[in-house]
């Protein structure tokens, strides 16, 4: 009874397991070619390996993060409080609803409205076109186009509006 007990219970812990990883590999349609995707913060590069005399080579496709940890969010709170303590906080030529308009949010109500980073966040979709993905945030729905290309100006990560 109880090795039928494991045999059950041991499947249901490696489907639970499924995307758990950070990083993730999404091949394109070039045989060559994959998309890597950070799955906790929504970072893209692109990501091709050589035969022969092509050369291999990782490319950014998306240099900036969808969503941050809370540590980066606390290190960008302290920043601007800082700048705004600097620059506004005893500053006499503005009014004392100027001085509070640009006091940086709470932390605590930026922490509850932000993005939080965490693996297994975002997921890419293939599309019929080769070249475009769609990278869906499967927290909060948003969804953004993914485009990669040889040439480095064709390429982007744009939000879906």
């Amino acid at each position: 009874m109880k090795k039928l007990f494991l045999l059950l219970f041991i499947p249901i812990l490696s489907y639970s397991q499924d995307d758990i990883e950070r990083y993730k590999l999404y091949p394109t349609e070039n045989m060559y070619t994959f998309i890597k995707l950070d799955t906790s913060n929504g970072l893209l590069w692109q990501v091709q390996y050589g035969v022969g005399d092509v050369d291999a080579f990782q490319s950014v496709l998306s240099d900036w993060k969808i969503s941050l940890s809370v540590e980066e969010i606390t290190e960008e709170y302290n920043e601007r409080y800082k700048y705004w303590e600097e620059n506004y906080e005893n500053n006499t030529e503005l009014s004392s609803e100027d001085i509070e308009y640009f006091k940086p949010q709470d932390l605590d109500v930026r922490l509850t409205y932000a993005h939080i980073a965490k693996i297994g966040r975002y997921k890419l979709y293939p599309t019929q076109n080769m070249y475009n993905f769609i990278l869906l945030d499967v927290i909060d729905g948003y969804t953004y186009q993914v485009q990669w290309s040889i040439d480095k100006d064709k390429r982007l990560v744009l939000p879906i509006r």
